[in-house]
């Protein structure tokens, strides 16, 4: 199914569609919770969590948008686990993209807002060559530690430090650039 199909399939409460979904998401669902709890959800809370983002979804059918499905589901997964992780009165060490985002979050309204902002982003890793965009990409939306980064990609870690801090000034300027 097309990310179209899914999200009108997902906005018409189609059982099939609501599969096909998890059945695509749920490793990416669980990866961003697992990176976000850092070690402190239990495989059950996880799980647990993972299902919240669904039924998250599944209630908010009506505000997603073409081409903004992953994102919208990464966001949820993230609030979610923070949420989680209060309510069990762990601690997280916290990661947000707002490290590039405006400091006046006020700023930033309402979804449309939102919105452009997030195709803003996107445009702005567009004009980041690899393996740049692809360390951006674990660091921000798979919420993957510099360590573990330098791990999978096999590089050294001062090397992936070095390139988000780079990447962050780039997606910055870019961002300036465009009033933010």
């Amino acid at each position: 199914m097309t990310e179209h199909e899914l999200i009108n399939g997902l906005q018409n409460h189609d059982d099939f569609a609501v599969k096909e979904l998890m059945d695509i998401y749920t490793p990416f669902v669980s990866s961003i919770i697992y990176n976000v709890s850092n070690g402190a959800l239990s495989t059950a809370d996880i799980e647990e969590t993972t299902a919240d983002v669904f039924i998250v979804l599944w209630n908010n059918s009506g505000k997603i948008r073409e081409g903004s499905l992953q994102g919208y589901i990464a966001s949820i997964a993230k609030s979610r686990t923070k949420d989680k992780i209060r309510r069990t009165k762990k601690h997280l060490i916290e990661f947000d993209i707002e490290e590039v985002m405006p400091a006046d979050e006020h700023l930033i309204t309402d979804d449309i807002d939102r919105q452009i902002l997030q195709k803003d982003l996107e445009d702005a890793m567009d004009t980041l060559d690899e393996p740049d965009k692809e360390i951006l990409m674990r660091y921000y939306y798979y919420y993957q530690t510099a360590p573990k980064i330098a791990e999978v990609m096999s590089l050294k870690l001062e090397a992936v430090k070095s390139k988000i801090k780079r990447g962050r000034k780039k997606l910055k300027a870019f961002l300036e650039e465009r009033g933010y």
